[in-house]
């Protein structure tokens, strides 16, 4: 089940369709807005629909208010007992020996290189490269193309704009948001 269905969710369904490790039930939001799957109701359902044999669901909000919406429906999720799989495009590169916690999205044609720690509901979005060694801590968002060299360091729901390049060794803070094309040296 998706939670959210806004243009987030329509990358992570396609992502999820693609692996066919999971299948998409429907997605709960404040409304309804896609034929394409069937809406559940509010995340005031969400509750029901985990008594209903329901337990995976996914995220679908994408970045939004310094990642606070994504934290407050993960423990919410969480409260309830639902399971946050990661999802990994089957285009994105992983390293073998990247770790990835529970609820995150890699994203198209994403490169996650080795040793990098990626963080619990992180969003490494399209052709983003997250470099050997980096850590992206949890609720963070790195944007499309956007570039983080060797042992960057992404605070919590920090924020890395499209095409956005953070030099290597560096640290960005938590709730950071860094514009899109911006380099930090």
């Amino acid at each position: 089940m998706l939670v959210g269905f806004g243009g987030h969710a329509k990358s992570v369904a396609d992502c999820i369709e693609l692996e066919g490790k999971y299948h998409i039930v429907g997605y709960t939001d404040v409304k309804a807005s896609s034929d394409r799957y069937r809406y559940l109701g509010t995340d005031d359902a969400l509750e029901a629909i985990f008594a209903g044999g329901i337990t995976n669901a996914v995220v679908g909000i994408g970045y939004m208010g310094k990642g606070t919406i994504r934290q407050h429906l993960y423990r919410k999720l969480k409260d309830i007992g639902f399971n946050l799989p990661i999802i990994i495009d089957s285009s994105a590169v992983v390293s073998s020996s990247a770790v990835i916690d529970e609820g995150s999205f890699i994203g198209k044609g994403a490169v996650v290189n080795a040793e990098a720690s990626i963080g619990k509901m992180t969003i490494i979005n399209t052709k983003a490269l997250v470099e050997h060694e980096c850590i992206v801590e949890d609720f963070a968002h790195v944007a499309v193309g956007a570039v983080l060299c060797g042992q960057v360091k992404v605070g919590e729901a920090a924020f890395i704009g499209a095409n956005a390049t953070i030099i290597q060794c560096r640290n960005v803070n938590a709730g950071a948001i860094i514009p899109a094309g911006e380099v930090v040296r």
